[in-house]
């Protein structure tokens, strides 16, 4: 009987149990759905990470890495991967558009590529890209190195194009971020990957390690897992780094030593030659000189003879001429001698004069031929001679390079120099401290409406509780009739919002995340804790509640059950002593204003139910204020540099580096920054600290102002007094004149007082002047950070770039980068905002629809008597909703309160290291909470007008006499 008087009650009120119902689905659903979204996340997020064997640190060397070093790593570290890699930028172009990639290669054990489309490379001219920057469309196409490449860069590579074959991937871009470069604007586009075989180098530029076990993300166990092994590994990596500077050195100079032993080879063989060829000349001299003087005797002999034989000849004459007049005068015996001897002289005249003629030939032959030599060898001495200086130089800049080659710099890299694993952290833990606080205040509403209609259920069914105890049921059988339904519409409503709230929210939560990150899809993840707490709390509000309610009504006998409830007496309310008001009402607002204040319950039900929906409003809207512009605020507001910039060598005073493209003192500011832990009473925490000259001008780098915007001067920091962040003020309780300790391993322990509290969102910070540091601290180590302004005509990311190619800068952070970054993580929060306004006012929905439904079952009779009275339709329906929306504008004004309260108690809770957010509720948050809450109850009204057009009139013959 119990039963099917329960069932009954079920169906003729239907929509009483059906929002019951859907007010448990909404507390279920949300407080489940956001409860598992956090752990759902990192549960996929390590399962992606740990299928594709994602990193736990990542080695490098200013000097790379040989087979052997890596050999001696996977030999010494105990790993379950070691994995050699080589990386580098360069830039490409594709279809005419120019790309600047990273090129990396292929991953066999860690740093799994997932293939989206295509298939890996077989050849070292093929390649896989990254499927956020090219699509399925791309493959077949080619990627050509760009000759806007310097030489250096391309010679890196064995090919001058190489072929798209895949669309991948990678663990290591979980995020949109594709990091920086020193090539093209500055920025990454994206990244390829390519078999070894593509490049040209003899080793390695990345090392991956790859422990044994997997603890969840970013859990205690992780950390404890990575400071157990750290140190082994960075012993392992300073030995095979120095190991290899060594070899590089001990390569060097043995390439140095043959050189120099092939120079003295050339210097002692070309000398000989050199010699050999001197002693040839010389000799060539000596005979062009005896040559000379044969000559000249020649010519003496020559001479003598043509004079003899002048002289014969001028006595052959005379004889002839004597002969002419006698013969007799003449002797002939003589003048035969003589004519004999005359031939005999020309004979000899002749042989002489060529003789001398060949001896003349072959000296001016010997003589240029000796000329020829000499320019030779004096050519050849002064070619040695050059060759040899060069070559000497040569050794000289070679042993010079190798004395200023420089020790093996090491850098071991956790998870934690990774962009997207460390955003997705802080990511995720905003989505869990959310969940922590908002499903609570979910329920609340819940049950305190879920105690409003089983009250009012309970109300109704006195004459058959009483009809039934009079009958003999039990209280308990009674009571279980009521509990049956409740319990039954939470248990089904704790079923309904359970399942749809842990498929719908992480999806829906990762769906706005995908915009960030590259990774697969959320899995379903059940939670057997979060489905009993569900169901408990379900119970508690439902059941509970019911318990509660009718336990004052099975106290009373059964007679005194069946007989109505005595009307409330009437009674003047406190508007009534307000004449001046109360006067000018007319009476049937009156009487709406009687029947609010008459039945104190009904009102405060109704004005909480509806002020916490109001409440769960302004604290979604506050959210959003309250992360919406910290980047925009942080980073055009506060931090004034375009850049960031570390120098790997301090400076003093003036900046060359800088200088020479043409930025001035006024442009940038030497700072030194360091990182101290702080301790204020019992918290402990570490941040960073900036340290600034006592006459410094911060106005064109930071405005340091306070939360009211009064700028704070840092040049008035006086003995042991800092500037610190408010955040850390507002989390650790810190307040003006309050001491704090700052340490470091390098800094003993020393005390100050908080002068000044400046605002600021991104990064823990605390200011203080160079007096005070040394003061405190002692000297002031060099400076290596320094803050640039650059020209609103320069982009930031092209200087950047140049910056980044300078060896004497390390790292050059761009706050135009920071801005998109944090605003990028900001924007993906939007999703959880929605769905927290969404539900919202989902539940204000239900509830004002359920409270209005109860009051007009409260008010059935009074209503039929209204209609009786001669009331047209629209004078009942205004009679009866003036009510609810005085009560919807009494609900909403008390939720503007507590939302503000409930706001502030979320982000309290909203924990993010590194980030303060700017905890504020805008008025036009407030305006929309309001609005949306009346909205509602108009919308309501105008749908429960029907059911009052149901009551009829004979109802009023039913009232209590």
């Amino acid at each position: 009987m119990l039963a099917r008087s329960t069932l009954r009650e079920i169906k003729d009120s239907l929509g009483r149990y059906l929002a019951l119902m859907l007010i448990i689905a909404l507390g279920v659903g949300f407080f489940a759905g956001l409860k598992v979204t956090d752990p759902a996340m990192r549960t996929s997020m390590h399962q992606y990470l740990t299928e594709n064997e994602f990193y736990d640190f990542r080695l490098l060397s200013s000097v790379g890495f040989e087979q052997q070093d890596i050999d001696y790593l996977k030999d010494n570290l105990g790993a379950r991967y070691v994995e050699e890699s080589i990386a580098f930028d360069i830039i490409t172009e594709v279809d005419d558009t120019s790309y600047v990639l990273k090129a990396i290669s292929l991953p066999s054990d860690i740093n799994k590529i997932v293939l989206v489309d295509g298939t890996l490379p077989a050849k070292d001219d093929e390649c896989v890209v990254d499927m956020k920057l090219f699509d399925s469309s791309h493959i077949g196409n080619t990627i050509l190195l760009s000759d806007s490449n310097e030489s250096e860069d391309t010679d890196k590579f064995a090919y001058k194009k190489y072929r798209i074959c895949g669309i991948v991937k990678s663990p290591l871009y979980i995020q949109y971020e594709r990091g920086t470069t020193t090539l093209g604007t500055g920025v990454l586009d994206g990244f390829m990957y390519v078999k070894k075989g593509a490049f040209d180098v003899a080793y390695f530029t990345d090392c991956y390690v790859k422990l044994d076990s997997d603890p969840q993300l970013y859990s205690d166990e992780y950390d404890q897992l990575i400071n157990d092994n750290e140190d082994a590994v960075q012993a392992a990596l300073d030995y095979v780094a120095n190991a290899r500077y060594q070899r590089i050195v001990e390569d060097a100079t043995a390439e140095l030593d043959d050189a120099r032993k092939e120079l003295e080879d050339t210097k002692a063989e070309k000398g000989q030659e050199l010699s050999d060829a001197k002693t040839e000349l010389d000799d060539a001299k000596k005979k062009l000189t005896s040559a000379k003087k044969s000559i000249s005797e020649y010519e003496d002999m020559e001479s003598q003879l043509q004079n003899g034989l002048d002289e014969m000849l001028a006595n052959i004459n005379q004889m002839e001429q004597a002969m002419a007049i006698d013969a007799s005068l003449v002797d002939q015996a003589q003048y035969q001698g003589l004519v004999a001897a005359y031939q005999e002289n020309s004979a000899k005249l002749y042989t002489l004069q060529s003789n001398l003629k060949d001896a003349k030939r072959k000296y001016e032959s010997g003589k240029q031929e000796y000329e020829d030599g000499l320019k030779e060898y004096e050519d050849g001495l002064q070619e040695f001679n050059e060759k040899i200086a060069d070559a000497e130089a040569e050794i000289d800049d070679a042993q010079k390079e190798i004395d200023d080659i420089e020790e093996a710099t090491t850098y071991l890299l956790d998870r934690g120099s990774n962009p997207g694993y460390v955003c997705f952290e802080s990511d995720s833990t905003i989505v869990g401290a959310i969940a922590n606080v908002f499903p609570v205040f979910f329920f609340l509403v819940a049950a305190l409406v879920c105690m409003t209609t089983m009250g009012r259920m309970v109300e109704d069914q006195r004459t058959q509780i009483g009809v039934l105890k009079a009958l003999g049921y039990s209280n308990a059988s009674i009571m279980g009739k009521f509990v049956f339904y409740s319990g039954s519409a939470a248990l089904v409503g704790a079923i309904i919002g359970f399942i749809l709230g842990t498929i719908s929210f992480p999806k829906a939560i990762w769906y706005a995340y995908q915009m960030m990150y590259n990774t697969s899809d959320v899995d379903y993840y059940f939670s057997p804790v979060m489905l009993t707490i569900s169901f408990i709390v379900a119970v508690i509000c439902s059941v509970g509640v019911t318990v509660i309610t009718c336990r004052y009504e099975m106290a009373e006998m059964a007679a005194s059950l069946m007989r109505p409830k005595a009307p409330k007496a009437g009674k003047r309310i406190f508007l009534e002593y307000i004449p001046f008001f109360w006067n000018r009402l007319k009476f049937l607002k009156k009487v709406s204003l009687r029947n609010i204040f008459r039945y104190k319950g009904r009102l405060v039900m109704m004005v909480l139910g509806i002020g916490g929906c109001t409440a769960l409003l302004v604290a979604g809207f506050g959210i959003y204020d309250s992360i919406a512009d910290i980047a925009v605020n942080q980073y055009t507001n506060i931090s004034l540099y375009d850049m960031d910039i570390t120098l790997k060598n301090g400076a003093d005073g003036t900046v060359p580096v800088v200088e020479k493209y043409g930025y001035n003192e006024e442009q940038y500011l030497l700072y030194y920054h360091t990182s101290v832990d702080l301790e204020a009473g019992k918290h402990k925490k570490n941040i960073y600290l900036n340290v600034y000259e006592d006459d410094v001008n911060l106005a064109s780098f930071i405005d340091m102002h306070d939360r009211k915007k009064n700028t704070i001067s840092i040049n008035e920091l006086k003995d042991n007094q800092v500037i610190i962040n408010h955040g850390l003020c507002d989390r650790y309780g810190i307040k003006l004149g309050d001491r704090i300790t700052l340490s470091s391993e390098d800094l003993q322990p020393a005390t100050f007082v908080v002068a000044g509290i400046n605002q600021n969102f991104i990064n823990n910070n605390v200011y203080m002047t160079r007096s005070v540091y040394e003061n405190s601290f002692g000297a002031l180590p060099e400076r290596k950070n320094l803050y640039l302004n650059i020209e609103e005509s320069e982009d930031a990311h092209e200087i950047g770039a140049k910056l980044m190619n300078e060896k004497e800068i390390t790292v050059v952070s761009s706050s135009v980068d920071m801005l998109d970054r944090v605003e990028n993580m900001m924007a993906s929060l939007n999703i959880i905002i929605y769905l927290v306004i969404g539900c919202a006012m989902a539940l204000a929905a239900v509830v004002v629809y359920n409270l209005t439904n109860i009051n007009i079952s409260e008010r059935v009779r009074e209503i039929a008597t209204v209609k009786v009275l001669g009331f047209y339709k629209e004078e009942t329906r205004s009679y009866v909703f003036r009510e609810n929306i005085l009560l919807a504008f009494m609900g909403a004004a008390v939720g503007l309160g507590l939302g503000k309260l409930l706001h502030a108690f979320v982000m309290s809770e909203i924990v993010v290291d590194l980030i303060t957010f700017d905890v504020r509720v805008t008025v036009l948050s407030y305006g929309l909470s309001f609005i949306l809450t009346i909205v509602f109850t108009f919308i309501i009204n105008m749908l429960m007008g029907k059911k009052l057009e149901e009551i009829s009139m004979t109802e009023s013959l039913k009232a209590v006499e």
